[in-house]
């Protein structure tokens, strides 16, 4: 997440816009997301990351919360609980 969120209205142009270039798919696993669905990932995070198009993917929640960026831990409890990812999810999670 970069140092700044851009403002509600324009974040919602730039997740449209980042859902219309991916095909409402996940880049990584192409299943098909929705707006209310899908993740949109900043593939740079933190301090040095940008709401660029080219740092934006989509993503579905389940490749979302494996993905190896210590900032997405928080996700991991309720993904557990709500059966998104299986109990051995530390053998899954991916780079990138």
């Amino acid at each position: 997440m970069p140092k700044r969120r851009q403002a509600k209205e324009i974040w919602c142009g730039t997740r449209r816009r980042v859902l219309e270039r991916d095909g409402y798919e996940c880049v990584r696993c192409r299943v098909p997301v929705g707006e209310r669905t899908a993740h949109i990932d900043h593939i740079k995070s933190g301090k040095l990351a940008t709401n660029e198009m080219s740092n934006l993917r989509a993503l579905c929640r389940r490749c979302h919360v494996l993905r190896a960026d210590g900032r997405h831990r928080g996700m991991t409890a309720k993904a557990l609980r709500d059966g998104i990812i299986p109990a051995n999810w530390r053998e899954l999670v991916w780079e990138g």
